[in-house]
């Protein structure tokens, strides 16, 4: 198969795979508008059309966009490989291999790259979830550099519009990987309320009516703004919010807010100093962790924590006055269970505009197929 020298992905040879890639011409089936269905190669593409043969290795030449059926991305163009290329690495990510997945799409987007300016491409595809997979293995610096790439723009000109909200927070995602706080800062102002009236009252600025699934990121960015600038105990209400909303359509996620939430109230000197309160907060996260992700998934000197906190009952307001007890009220049994407070301990730290989720959605890219 022919092969054409390698120059529009320069800048992403950030995984081995994309050190010894080339670029190939591409087996597909047109839909002209005038005459019939040729199957042939593209060989090239640029905005106004492909460069397309019959034949492997052939002369190309320049089929317009408009020569070929459908209005704006909807062309009718049959890439033939699209499923072979992309089932591999789709396995991977489908299996949790985030590693694995990002170095196969990124192969996959820089073998492909002549495909880039072609609409509803499998380059551009690849390209968007080697980022996703980068993301969830948790390599946030590599984004950095990856959103810069000249192919990256593709994602949001060349692909449907399920792909460009979800490629808007991967830029987020980076800023953070960038550690590109002021930046990164200024980008979420975007999605908050403005602080106005009754709303200057609040620790918080709220975000906007969104997503649970796009909320829970936001949140959890803005709390690693606020650890930046020593404002744990806001950070710490958003690790709440973010895994309050999290929970069930985000794991990873739900598992980074708990642990980051973990981390600011194990350093809080009033649990050292065994305060109630600090100490059943943490007894609280750190038990709910257990029961999700395992008590062995947990550093050891955080395991010690992870118990059902004891929550003293109130006595009733008559007994506070020194007052006798009603007559016929019956006494709590003495051997009853103390009020399970860690069952959902982010229900109290959650902020007003968190307290009604969107409809739980998965994370913030389109599924792989």
């Amino acid at each position: 198969m022919k092969t054409i020298t390698l120059t529009i992905l320069s800048g992403l040879a950030l995984l081995p795979a994309a050190l010894t890639a080339q670029v190939r011409e591409t087996p597909v089936t047109l839909g002209l508008a005038e005459g019939g269905n040729p199957q042939g190669y593209i060989q090239n593409s640029n905005e106004q059309g492909i460069l397309f043969s019959t034949t492997p290795g052939g002369p190309g030449q320049l089929v317009t966009y408009d020569k070929i059926r459908g209005e704006g991305l909807d062309k009718l163009i049959r890439y033939e490989e699209r499923n072979e290329i992309l089932g591999t690495p789709r396995a991977l990510f489908a299996a949790g291999k985030y590693d694995e997945a990002a170095a196969a799409y990124g192969k996959a987007a820089q073998d492909y790259a002549i495909l880039f300016s072609a609409p509803q491409n499998f380059a551009s595809e690849a390209l968007f979830y080697q980022m996703e997979s980068i993301k969830r293995a948790g390599k946030y610096s590599l984004l950095a550099a990856l959103v810069k790439v000249p192919a990256a723009v593709t994602i949001s000109t060349k692909l449907v519009e399920s792909y460009k909200r979800p490629f808007e927070f991967t830029k987020l995602w980076a800023l953070f990987g960038a550690n590109d706080m002021a930046g990164l800062k200024v980008a979420l102002e975007a999605y908050q309320e403005p602080v106005t009236g009754q709303a200057k009252l609040l620790r918080s600025p709220n975000f906007k009516k969104l997503p649970s699934n796009e909320i829970s990121q936001l949140a959890f960015l803005r709390a690693k703004v606020y650890e930046s600038e020593g404002a744990k105990d806001r950070a710490l209400e958003d690790y709440y919010r973010t895994f309050t909303l999290a929970n069930g359509n985000d794991v990873l996620l739900s598992k980074l807010a708990m642990g980051a939430a973990m981390l600011i109230q194990k350093e809080d000197p009033r649990l050292a100093a065994k305060n109630p309160a600090a100490l059943t907060q943490m007894q609280s996260i750190a038990y709910v962790f257990s029961k999700r992700f395992g008590k062995d998934t947990m550093p050891p000197d955080y395991q010690a924590f992870a118990v059902r906190p004891v929550v003293p009952k109130l006595a009733p307001a008559s007994e506070k006055e020194g007052g006798e007890k009603p007559e016929g009220e019956a006494a709590p049994a003495g051997d009853a269970k103390p009020a399970d407070a860690a069952a959902k301990p982010a229900e109290a730290a959650k902020p007003a505009d968190a307290a009604k989720p969107a409809d739980a959605a998965k994370p913030a890219a389109p599924k792989a197929e």
